[in-house]
């Protein structure tokens, strides 16, 4: 009976396994990272502020069918590497879905800008 349990719960925790992977790349000059707690806004059309493009973000998802994936799951992390990259604020979010198998892949790619007034 501890042999049948111990494989159910085996087979549960590898049912729900999920990976992320995070980067960021410079566009150009390079800019010392954000304190940690600063507050990385977020736009879905360009702020009304001037700004300059300074990086751009990448998270990639990949979990198990029983485990779905949305931008929410991704937002912390785009937010990480935009303080990381010396960004103020996150634009341009664009997001792809696909599925491999029993694997959800979820990528989502920004901009990280910095205000300059």
């Amino acid at each position: 009976m501890d042999r049948i349990l111990t494989l159910c719960l085996t087979v549960l925790i590898l049912a729900s396994c999920a990976t992320t992977q995070s980067r960021y790349s410079m566009l150009g000059s390079s800019y010392p990272p954000k304190p940690e707690g600063y507050d990385i806004q977020v736009f879905h059309d360009a702020p009304q502020r001037l700004f300059v493009r300074i990086s751009r973000l990448d998270v990639h998802l990949e979990k198990t069918h029983f485990v779905g994936s949305s931008l929410d799951d991704a937002l912390q992390e785009l937010k990480k590497q935009a303080r990381l990259s010396g960004a103020d604020a996150i634009v341009d979010i664009r997001e792809h879905s696909s599925m491999v198998g029993e694997t959800r892949i979820y990528h989502v790619t920004a901009i990280g800008i910095r205000y300059t007034e």
